[in-house]
């Protein structure tokens, strides 16, 4: 495999500093790494993309690492933010450092994930100054845009230091871990050549760095793929469940399927255009969005997550929520106009209090044409009770009004 065209190909890369050295680094089989912001206890989904870049160099044959920043989370990103980031509570830090490990090693098929706080924590002060500060000119620093576009607004010297911090990560992966390539978003290109300056000046010209970026992928909206109106979509399936990742991937316009079955998928370039030339066929069917769905969420939770996923579906499109267990109907719950009720009552009278409908003349209509459902018992009574014995694991009860409309009701 060419790697350097099938990225290419793919729309992936960027910027490369030098094309000639990646395909050296490659053909030699050096080490790359790509590092993760532990800002938070799980990645999200737009992070996805460094994961599955990570896995193309180790399908290649490369050494891969990724790098979590415990030294440079203590301090923050510049890049990309117009003001300084609050800093995280270290307990918070630790935490987040544990729980963002466990889902690289998961996910990423990597040799080896390295803390960065690791590399710093036994080195001085007056020992980074003379051996990391010595080596950047600050007149350097300042032509750097994730710099320069701070100057007005101000910027600390924490965030001023975190360029020499993250350029002496590759400095130190390159010289005790073999690592030649560092990999990241189009905002890194700053931090990425600061370290590949620093690698020069200690190990000169004919080093073997280089530095890679890639393009940020954005939908046909503009905005950044990988959030929803509820916010980002993460990787832990205690904060995203995998259907809301499922749906989020099965809502996503069929023309930013290319774009993202390129970012995402192990399928070749050949068989990404057959695919998306059959979707065009019956856009309605969705076949793109449900062959991306399946790919991502196998790959990230699961073949049984995704089996899951469409019996939810099946469930919220059938009213088969009787084949539902307990911890989908809670997922089902997050779908739903959720209502809490405490004790028995007409059902007329909970729609109406509840605005579902707006009057008992409608009730009665709905009731004529048999499409108001309780837990998938037609209702055909005007004095139909709501209670406590007609649930779902004596928690849930589900109305149905017309062929789409679901209600759910959570007992306290």
């Amino acid at each position: 495999m060419n790697l350097i065209k099938e990225l290419k190909d793919r729309g992936i890369i960027n910027n490369v500093t030098d094309e000639k050295k990646l395909q050296e680094a490659i053909d030699n089989k050096l080490g790359v790494y790509i590092g993760f912001d532990p800002s938070f206890r799980s990645l999200h989904l737009g992070n996805y993309i460094m994961i599955h870049l990570l896995n193309l160099f180790a399908k290649a044959g490369l050494p891969t690492y990724a790098v979590l920043g415990g030294a440079t989370g203590r301090i923050g990103d510049p890049s990309g933010k117009k003001a300084e980031r609050s800093l995280l509570d270290l307990k918070v830090l630790d935490a987040n450092i544990e729980a963002v490990s466990k889902q690289l090693k998961t996910l990423a098929n990597v040799k080896e994930v390295v803390n960065n706080y690791d590399i710093y924590k036994n080195i001085s002060l007056f020992t980074f100054l003379r051996n990391v500060g010595k080596l950047i000119n600050v007149n350097y620093l300042l032509e750097k845009d994730i710099i320069k576009t701070r100057l007005e607004s101000g910027i600390s010297f924490a965030e001023f230091s975190y360029n020499l911090i993250q350029g002496y990560d590759f400095v130190w992966l390159y010289n005790y871990k073999g690592v030649a390539i560092q990999c990241g978003g189009s905002d890194q290109w700053g931090n990425i050549t600061t370290g590949l300056e620093m690698i020069r000046k200690v190990n000169g010209d004919k080093a073997k760095a280089v530095g890679l970026t890639i393009n940020l992928l954005t939908k046909s909206d503009g905005t950044k793929f990988g959030k929803s109106e509820k916010g980002a979509i993460y990787l832990d399936p205690t904060i995203t469940s995998p259907y809301e990742m499922y749906q989020f991937i099965l809502n996503q316009a069929d023309e930013d399927l290319n774009k993202m079955f390129n970012f995402f998928s192990d399928l070749s370039t050949d068989d990404i255009k057959t695919l998306l030339a059959k979707h065009n066929e019956n856009k309605g069917a969705r076949l793109g969005q449900k062959t991306l769905a399946q790919e991502i969420i196998t790959k990230i939770h699961g073949k049984d997550a995704y089996d899951q996923c469409l019996k939810i579906s099946d469930a919220l499109f059938y009213g088969k929520f009787d084949q539902l267990t307990l911890s989908e109907l809670d997922i089902c719950a997050k779908q739903f106009n959720l209502f809490k009720i405490n004790q028995e009552m007409n059902l007329v009278d909970f729609l109406i209090e509840n605005k579902i409908i707006q009057s008992k003349r409608v009730f009665r209509e709905l009731l004529q044409a048999k499409t108001l459902l309780v837990n998938n018992i037609v209702v055909d009574k005007e004095d139909f009770k709501l209670t406590n014995k007609l649930t779902y694991f004596d928690k849930y009860t589900i109305i149905r009004k017309g062929k789409k409309n679901y209600f759910m009701l959570t007992w306290k």
